[in-house]
């Protein structure tokens, strides 16, 4: 994604959630992590939605509405977050089974 747009964290979009929690995988995974819990670390995507409450949007259909994009969670860090989220519930019992 970041190859195609030059969004990023603080403008209120997907990015917010799916820069963190890429990172916080990729971190978990090169500090010996199992994929199971670099999947846990991943859904620190959490944080990076509910930080996007009160950030004023700047890209997107969004920034149209100026300040009164503040204090509204982003939808596309909102949809990011339950993706990546349920990609994640979805796949630790597998891996537990398995």
């Amino acid at each position: 994604m970041q190859d195609i747009t030059e969004a990023g964290i603080g403008d209120k979009c997907l990015m917010d959630t799916l820069i963190p929690a890429v990172e916080a995988f990729e971190q978990a995974h090169a500090n010996g992590a199992s994929f199971n819990e670099a999947l846990d670390a991943m859904k620190s995507a959490a944080q990076g939605r509910d930080s996007t409450k009160d950030l004023m949007a700047k890209i997107g259909r969004a920034s149209r509405l100026g300040e009164r994009s503040v204090g509204v969670l982003d939808a596309g860090a909102v949809s990011c977050c339950l993706i990546l989220t349920q990609l994640a519930d979805s796949v630790q019992p597998r891996l537990k089974a398995g």
